[in-house]
Parts: structure tokens; C-alpha cells; sequence
């Protein structure tokens, strides 16, 4: 019998427990009930909206407003060398001096040969006069007066080709002196003195270019052609002071296009095998920073958006439809908002389709929402001021963990010392 109540006792024991039990887990799941987390927070601005100048940006080279090689037009052994190499000349400065001693005796015997022409003119002339007067005598015949005539005009002839003889030699002796027919720089003497020159063909002996104004040569897509002269029609195009449609050029190790200058020609023919159109422009170079042959970019000004909505453009996200912005309303839900592109400012996307200007786009925290969602919402000034706030708290932490190291490795320090104070102090009674 004391077994069976003993048995029956540990029953209802059990069973005690296990109710004590669930009534203890039933309690803690009323405490441990889940709690939805707070929405996250994003960093959103409203769109900037101001007037802004679209652009296009095309590739060419440049070239040089006049380029000459010069040449050695007659034969001789090169004299001198007049010039710095690579240094501006002015139109007329003296270049190189090729032998000149033969074309001058050219020139010479030209105006002895003129001379000699002279001469027989005269006596011609004489000639003509006495018969003229003895035919009025009957001294001679007609015929003789008609050769006399004939000679003097004969004469008379021989003494301008003499004195063509004369500028051809003069041109010759001329050629010997090379002069630069521009003004410009240039390049290096490519015939050392002594050499024999203009022998059997034109020696080239160097080249001069005239680099201010630089020109630039870019093709543009027959499209962008027709919008931009549309746009001209309409006096959308940006011009200067004189007129004429604005342009900007930079050379390849420039990000901007400091290189200010117009447009002056358009080819008139668009190439049908390209689709495109060569199209030029002029910048001045007085300082000589553009080389003709550079790669260079060239930024046209094709026309003005007034008001454009504009976002940074790091708040732009591109999926399979598209571009778009993640916008929030007024309930702090999360919009999609599919965009339509405009030109790119200078980090500043503007926004032609898809946004109004009073709208909350998110700029920071893409990625930790979703459309439809919710969302905290706070401006730049608030992210900052809880950015400070969260560093703040961080470093009194650590400061505070720092402080309580200190103490317990000082505290550590403080009871090692103890130890071995009362170990030399139990040594010393051993002893």
C-alpha cells in the first residue's frame, strides 16, 4: 500500500511540474512576442529645378590654320641657316640662303644681254628715221623703209624679252634667299648647311605652321545635324558676341573643355556611306597649348531647358524596364518612378519625363527599401546630425571601455604586487 500512494504521489507530482511548466512558457510568450522593426531610414531632397544648356560632345582632331613646307626652288649648296628651330618667324623673315654667287651672275649677263638690246634698238630706230627721210627724196624705195620699220620693231621686241630675261634672273637669285610666306612656327631644318640642294627635284627644308587660330574637324551624325539647324531656326543655339554658334574644345589629358571658340563651316554634303556631315570649328591658341594633329573633344552647346528637374545622380537605378527614381509620399511608402533622361550635369541628372519637381526623391539608402514599402524618411541636415550623434556615442563607448581596461589592468597590476609582497613577507619569517 505504501508503495502504491508512494507511486501515485510521484503521479502527481509530475503532473504539477509540467503544468508549472506551461504555465511558465505560456507567461514568457506573452512577453517574447514579436515586434516588427522600425521602417529603415533613408536620406531623401526634393529635385533642384533651374534653367540648364544641353550638350553634345563629339571627337576630331585639330589642324593648323595654314601649314607650308619649304622647299628649295633652285640648285645649290645650302649656305646658312637663318632661323630657331621650333620658334615663331614672322611672314618675310629670312629662312635659309642657298649659294647665290651663279643666279647673280645670271642677273648679270640678263641686263648685258638687255643692254645689247638697247643698243640695237637705237641704232634701229636711226636706221628707220634716215630712210623714212631720203624716201621722202626719192633716195630709197618703199621697200627699204618697210625692212627698216620691221627691224626696229624686231629690235624693239628682243629688248623685252631681254628684260624678261632679266626678272627671271632676278626671280632665280630671288629663290636663293628662302623667306617664310606666313607667319608661324617651325619645325626643324631638315638639310644641314653644305648640302647640295634642288638638285634634279624641290628639296624640302622644313615646314612652317600657323597654329592661332587652331582649327578643329569632327563629324556630326546627319541627325544631330537636322536638330541642330531646327534649333537655330528657332534661336535656341547659344552664340557669342559676334554671332556665331558657340563651341569648347579639350585635348585628351583635360577633363574639362577650357578651349573656348565658334563654329565657321559645315561641309555641304552629308557622306552617304557614314550618315555623317564634317563640320569645323576655330579656337584662338595665342599661348600655342593646341598642336596641330591633336585627338581632342569638342562640347557643343545644342540648346536650353528651361526649369529642368534635376536629382543627383546617384539616386538613379536601372533595372529591367529602365531607369528609375525611388520617390516617398506622404504616408512615407516607397513610389517607383520609371524616368526619362536628359543631359548630365556635372553630377546633376536631368529629369525630362517621369518627376515632378515637388516630389521626395531617395538619394542615399536605395538599397535598403523597396517600392511599396515603408520608410524613415530624413533630410541631408537630419542624416548628418544622426551620423554626429551615432560617432558621438561610439567614441564615449570606447572611451568608457578604454577607461574600465585601464582600471582592471591596474587593478591586476595592484593585486600581483600584493601577491609577491606577501610572498617575500612569508620568505623573510622562514627564514
Amino acid at each position: 500500500m505504501r508503495q502504491m500512494l508512494s507511486a501515485k504521489t510521484r503521479t502527481m507530482l509530475l503532473a504539477a511540474v509540467a503544468a508549472a511548466l506551461l504555465l511558465a512558457a505560456a507567461c514568457d510568450g506573452d512577453k517574447q512576442k514579436f515586434q516588427a522593426p522600425p521602417p529603415p531610414m533613408v536620406t531623401v531632397a526634393s529635385p533642384v529645378v533651374k534653367t540648364v544648356t544641353d550638350y553634345a560632345v563629339y571627337t576630331g582632331n585639330t589642324q593648323a590654320l595654314y601649314a607650308v613646307d619649304i622647299q628649295a626652288r633652285v640648285e645649290g649648296q645650302l649656305r646658312s641657316v637663318n632661323f630657331d628651330v621650333g620658334y615663331n618667324v614672322k611672314k618675310g623673315d629670312l629662312l635659309f640662303v642657298i649659294e647665290p654667287e651663279p643666279y647673280q651672275a645670271k642677273v648679270d649677263i640678263a641686263q648685258a644681254d638687255l643692254a645689247v638690246a638697247v643698243a640695237a634698238y637705237k641704232l634701229a630706230q636711226a636706221t628707220l628715221v634716215r630712210k623714212e627721210n631720203a624716201y621722202k627724196d626719192r633716195a630709197v624705195s618703199e621697200v627699204e623703209v618697210i625692212q627698216a620699220k620691221a627691224e626696229a620693231a624686231e629690235a624693239a621686241a628682243k629688248i623685252e624679252a631681254a628684260k624678261a630675261q632679266v626678272e627671271r634672273a632676278k626671280i632665280d637669285y630671288g629663290y636663293t634667299h628662302v623667306i617664310s610666306p606666313i607667319s608661324g612656327r617651325t619645325s626643324r631644318n631638315l638639310v644641314d648647311v653644305g648640302n647640295l640642294v634642288g638638285a634634279g627635284q624641290a628639296t624640302k627644308l622644313t615646314s612652317v605652321v600657323m597654329d592661332d587660330p587652331m582649327y578643329a574637324y569632327f563629324t556630326v551624325a546627319e541627325r544631330d545635324m537636322l536638330d541642330y539647324r531646327d534649333k537655330q531656326r528657332m534661336d535656341e543655339v547659344p552664340l557669342d558676341e559676334k554671332g556665331r554658334p558657340i563651341a569648347y574644345l579639350g585635348v585628351s589629358n583635360q577633363e574639362d573643355f577650357p578651349h573656348k571658340g565658334y563654329l565657321d563651316w559645315i561641309d555641304n554634303q552629308v557622306d552617304i556611306n557614314t550618315g555623317t556631315i564634317q563640320v569645323r570649328g576655330v579656337f584662338p591658341n595665342s599661348k600655342h597649348k593646341l598642336v596641330a594633329g591633336l585627338f581632342v573633344r569638342i562640347r557643343l552647346p545644342i540648346g536650353v531647358i528651361k526649369d529642368a528637374i534635376m536629382v543627383p545622380e546617384a539616386a538613379l537605378a536601372r533595372d529591367q524596364r529602365g531607369t528609375y527614381l525611388l520617390t516617398v509620399d506622404q504616408n512615407n511608402t516607397v513610389v517607383y518612378r520609371p524616368v526619362e533622361l536628359g543631359p548630365l550635369q556635372k553630377g546633376q541628372q536631368v529629369i525630362l519625363k517621369g518627376l515632378k519637381k515637388d516630389e521626395r526623391v531617395v538619394i542615399k539608402g536605395l538599397q535598403r527599401v523597396r517600392a511599396g514599402a515603408k520608410c524613415t524618411p530624413l533630410t541631408e541636415e537630419q542624416a548628418k546630425q544622426m551620423a554626429a550623434k551615432q560617432e558621438a556615442e561610439m567614441k564615449a563607448k570606447m572611451q568608457a571601455q578604454a577607461a574600465a581596461a585601464e582600471k582592471q589592468q591596474g587593478k591586476a597590476a595592484g593585486d600581483k604586487k600584493e601577491e609577491a609582497k606577501a610572498k617575500d613577507s612569508s620568505t623573510s619569517q622562514g627564514k
